[in-house]
């Protein structure tokens, strides 16, 4: 038979086959307790799916083509942000994972807006945690001890004490939680926290359960107040507004570090 009338040679088949992406792992996980904490954030991860498993609300999505974030909406409880972050660790595998969300400031120099980093976080009851943070410090950047509180504190007296017996930047509820068991499943870990009020600044009763205890009876709750009297739906207002502006803070320093994660753990898998 000519050239010209050959049959084309079969392809030959590889002899391995292409590994099949596993879609249910994660780059880097976070650890917030409401959705409210990263709604800017929220609205840069696309192809969001979610689903609920014990009443943590886990998120899932990309950071541009190919980051793979999942968020875990906790809830309220120290113990609840232990089982949010077995979680992700268990179903997700992250690289990293991150404590994210509103905290009150401890220190004058914590200003309503800034970012509070910690490379140490203690509650009170004598546990404390180093933690290694690379960042340095700088305006409206701050980088420290955070102190984890049974109750969040949201009169300037409440803060006061608890920054005599417990010094440090900013206080929240459950970050040691998600740092202990990253420790103990040897995750890296990071905590960044924004301050939503000052040291000398009080919060009220409801814009409080508003921003650190979203549960539907105290949005409801919230909600009542405003239609009590315009003085009170301004103020309230006012706290949406300060609270909104928190969040966009945190967005935009979040998704900072994100991308810089994501371009490491890229890196050590080509490496």
């Amino acid at each position: 038979m000519s050239e010209a009338g050959k049959e084309p040679a079969a392809k030959k088949k590889p002899t391995t086959e292409e590994p099949v992406s596993d879609r249910s792992s994660a780059d880097i996980g976070i650890v917030c307790t409401h959705k409210g904490e990263l709604k800017s954030f929220l609205k840069r991860v696309d192809r969001q799916r979610s689903y609920t498993d014990r009443k943590i609300t886990v998120r899932g999505g990309f950071l541009g083509e190919v980051t793979r974030i999942a968020i875990a909406e906790a809830g309220e409880g120290f113990a609840s942000h232990r089982a949010a972050t077995e979680l992700l660790i268990n179903e997700h595998k992250p690289s990293w994972i991150l404590s994210v969300g509103f905290s009150s400031s401890l220190s004058e120099d914590v200003q309503p807006g800034d970012i509070v980093l910690s490379n140490e976080i203690s509650d009170t009851h004598v546990n404390s945690l180093p933690i290694k943070c690379t960042i340095t410090a700088r305006k409206r950047i701050h980088v420290g001890k955070l102190i984890v509180a049974d109750h969040h504190p949201i009169t300037p007296t409440d803060k006061a004490s608890l920054k005599e017996r417990f010094p440090g930047l900013a206080v929240d509820t459950s970050s040691l939680a998600v740092a202990q068991v990253c420790q103990e499943r040897s995750i890296r870990f990071m905590a960044i926290r924004v301050a939503v009020d000052s040291l000398n600044e009080e919060i009220p009763e409801q814009a409080a359960s508003m921003i650190f205890h979203p549960t539907s009876r105290a949005l409801g709750s919230a909600l009542g107040t405003m239609f009590k009297g315009l003085r009170k739906m301004s103020e309230m207002n006012t706290w949406r507004e300060r609270t909104n502006s928190a969040a966009g803070n945190l967005d935009r320093f979040l998704s900072g570090i994100v991308e810089q994660l994501a371009e490491s753990i890229e890196r050590q898998r080509l490496g």
